[in-house]
């Protein structure tokens, strides 16, 4: 792990671009008691049936991190949007959006309204997200 001498985030690769800005966590939630309620849910799950996870607040979104981003969160008015990352496509499975980012990974975002919208196989796929560089 190489870790920025000036933000002291750490990354897989060494000297690997990324913004230094750090974003307070609460400025994504203002007026947004739902999406913090959800947020606040997700991580504790994921904590309690994947692993550890860091929490990096940036302008752009939240960055759900065990070595390595395996997650990020956009706090919506009413709703979170999440991605993750699978090396395989998904089928079977509701998502907002797809991205194929090389020839054996897919971004995947997903939205949630409520907490019973993070069920055991979006789980399943955060818990292979987070290990997906293992």
């Amino acid at each position: 792990m190489w870790k920025c001498p000036k933000c002291k985030r750490e990354f897989a690769k060494e000297n690997q671009s990324h913004s230094c800005v750090s974003y307070p966590i609460e400025n994504h939630f203002k007026n947004k008691d739902t999406a913090k309620r959800l947020f606040d849910a997700l991580v504790k799950k994921i904590t309690k049936e994947i692993g550890p996870v860091k929490i990096e607040s940036l302008p752009c979104c939240i960055h759900l991190v065990s070595d390595y981003t395996f997650g990020a969160v956009w706090a919506l008015k009413d709703r979170i949007r999440i991605d993750l990352r699978v090396d395989y496509p998904l089928k079977n499975i509701a998502f907002y959006k797809e991205v194929q980012m090389s020839a054996n990974r897919y971004l995947y975002f997903f939205e949630f309204k409520d907490e019973a919208d993070i069920t055991p196989q979006i789980m399943k796929l955060l818990k292979e997200s987070y290990f997906l560089n293992k």
